[in-house]
């Protein structure tokens, strides 16, 4: 064996000792750079996440007391459940493994072929042309294509605002996977950038209807992603705060139903926890969110057409009409919601 040439392999950077062969090999990459990596615990949903690189210099933010360990070393923290591990193996997802070693088969046979047919090709060269011996070899063989690891990026792209580390998701996680630092107010900044440019898009619409088509939609998305988050934290703290029988029947989708569509019933859900998700809404801002919650009922069930129920709660709107939705309350609402999922880590994940 030690004469034959490992052209594949060696060109990845294959080390030779004796008969044996060692190869280390980076794990299939997105196209935007990304590493995908699995959460071990089979509780957790939907366990895939990635890792890309470190963004700048990846200096530590001037929060880095919200750190849950020393970045950019080994360990790794799942972004869905918080399960940690300080051996990134832990979280290094079966199919890649499965997808390299097909690779290093594939390239070790090819080139034990490329070697064998090279062997035959020298046979007979040394004798004498003509002579009363001849000798002709012929091989036959057939190339196997060369497997492909193909990876797609998630959803959600960001970038700890503790550690510059850039990871991937499939639309909301709580903790930064390198340094374990809570990222909720990460995830939903993101959101309230999305609504911002649906705003600039209606804005800039080329007639009244879609204008209020297209904030309707970021009205919409602003409920909806109030309401993920909410619910997601309350999931997580129940597994954490209350790891009894009762729990498991409390995050049911039956339990949870749409209670966090309302603003009581969401307060209710986290009483159990001893939280208060709206605390730093005043008396005014309060009322505001519960009547662009109710207002979403609305645009999204009735075209925007005010029924009777929300005309006794919005007192200037009149059933059988458009309710009023302008840009500026939009923008309100989404930064409402913000404020809120900003209370609910820091109550969530106190320092």
């Amino acid at each position: 064996m030690g004469d034959i040439r490992f052209r594949r392999l060696e060109e990845r950077g294959a080390q030779r000792s004796g008969d044996l062969i060692s190869l280390s090999m980076r794990l299939p990459l997105s196209p935007n750079g990304m590493e995908a990596r699995l959460c071990p615990s089979e509780r957790c949903t939907p366990r895939l996440f990635q890792l890309g690189e470190i963004i700048g210099d990846g200096e530590l933010a001037s929060d880095e007391k919200r750190l849950h360990r020393v970045p950019h070393i080994p360990g790794t923290t799942c972004p869905y459940c918080g399960h940690d591990s300080d051996d990134d193996h832990d979280f290094v997802d079966p199919k890649d493994v499965e997808a390299l070693t097909e690779w290093f088969k594939w390239a070790a046979s090819e080139d034990a072929q490329d070697a064998v047919e090279n062997t035959f090709k020298n046979i007979g060269r040394g004798l004498p042309r003509g002579g009363p011996v001849s000798i002709e070899l012929k091989t036959s063989r057939s190339h196997q294509p060369e497997p492909r690891m193909w990876r797609e990026d998630l959803l959600r792209d960001l970038t700890c605002s503790v550690c510059s580390r850039r990871y991937g998701v499939y639309a909301i996680g709580l903790f930064c996977p390198d340094c374990g630092a809570p990222n909720l107010i990460v995830h939903f900044r993101r959101e309230r950038e999305l609504i911002a440019k649906q705003i600039d898009l209606a804005r800039n619409a080329e007639n009244a209807e879609l204008s209020f088509r297209l904030l309707g939609n970021a009205h919409e998305d602003v409920v909806t992603a109030l309401e993920t988050y909410l619910k997601t934290i309350y999931r997580y703290l129940l597994t954490k705060r209350r790891p009894d029988e009762e729990t498991a029947s409390l995050m049911t989708a039956r339990a949870i139903g749409n209670a966090f569509q309302n603003v009581g019933r969401a307060r209710e859900k986290f009483t159990k926890l001893e939280i208060n998700p709206f605390e730093a809404l005043d008396n005014n801002e309060l009322a505001y969110l519960k009547l662009n919650i109710e207002k979403r009922h609305v645009l999204g069930h009735n075209l925007g057409l005010a029924d009777e129920k929300y005309a006794e709660i919005a007192s200037s709107e009149q059933p059988g009409r458009t309710v009023t939705l302008l840009a500026e309350e939009v923008s309100k609402f989404a930064n409402l919601a913000g404020r809120v999922v900003d209370a609910l880590e820091s109550e969530a994940f106190p320092e």
